[in-house]
């Protein structure tokens, strides 16, 4: 639980950050290859990871739920992963 509830806070820090360009490089490059890959992303609404659409994750084909996370915050997050798995790579 601690450990979500920290990549939530270093999330939405780095939004705030980023709005004074202080994020640390490396993790706003990742996230903004996170963003590209959830704008093509069935289970975006708006800015959030709806868990009311599910899809299935790319590697073990398993029925998920959108993780209800907002997007912005979560990309920002160098420890978070999408529930698709589509981030692996990134």
């Amino acid at each position: 639980m601690i450990g979500k509830l920290g990549e939530i806070l270093e999330g939405w820090a780095n939004v705030v950050k980023d709005n004074f360009n202080a994020v640390d490089p490396q993790t706003k490059k990742k996230s903004e290859k996170r963003l590209l890959i959830c704008n093509e992303c069935s289970m975006r609404q708006g800015n959030m990871c709806s868990p009311y659409i599910f899809g299935y994750h790319v590697t073990t084909n398993e029925r998920k739920n959108g993780c209800g996370c907002n997007i912005s915050a979560k990309s920002l997050s160098y420890k978070s992963i999408c529930p698709l798995g589509k981030w692996e790579q990134v």
